[in-house]
């Protein structure tokens, strides 16, 4: 029997082999590992977004509510007219703040979560004669109301109920 040439060496390939494959496969799942955690990422962000967009139109829509009642109506000295709205306290897993922002006939409700760069605007209309007030309130049901007493003519209210 003729022995091979380099018959040692084999052991040593199969060694050498085996470490390779061991490290070009902790590579590729390191790899993965990064990049699913920054697509969880994104996709977290987006679903905050997209559900703080729409509590922040839900919010939009009753003060417009409030608002058309209000404008319809003279006098409104003893006019009373409250909107409860039942929101979560949370959105995406998170906790989120209210910033309701009036800029004459209008104005807009900025929604921002506890998580960094996470932030929604949504604008809403009202009536020429009807004043919101500015308010920040944490996530949760707020009431939205009219206050007669309010200003020179009254205001329409959004506070934490």
């Amino acid at each position: 029997m003729r022995e091979r040439p380099g018959g040692t060496d084999r052991a040593v390939s199969v060694t050498v082999g085996y470490v390779m494959t061991l490290a070009i496969s902790t590579l590729l799942l390191s790899g993965l590992f990064v990049a699913g955690g920054s697509f969880v990422d994104t996709q977290r962000e987006r679903a905050a977004q997209g559900e703080l967009t729409v509590i922040g139109e839900r919010v939009a829509a009753d003060v417009g509510t409030v608002d058309r009642l209000v404008a319809s109506t003279t006098p409104r000295s003893n006019l009373t007219v409250n909107r409860s709205v039942a929101l979560p306290r949370r959105a995406a897993g998170t906790g989120y703040r209210i910033d309701v922002t009036a800029t004459g006939p209008g104005g807009t409700i900025t929604l921002e979560s506890d998580r960094p760069g996470t932030a929604v605007t949504v604008p809403f209309p009202t009536s020429r004669n009807v004043t919101v007030r500015n308010a920040t309130v944490d996530g949760g049901d707020l009431l939205i109301y009219w206050d007669p007493d309010a200003g020179s003519d009254g205001e329409v209210v959004v506070k934490a109920a």
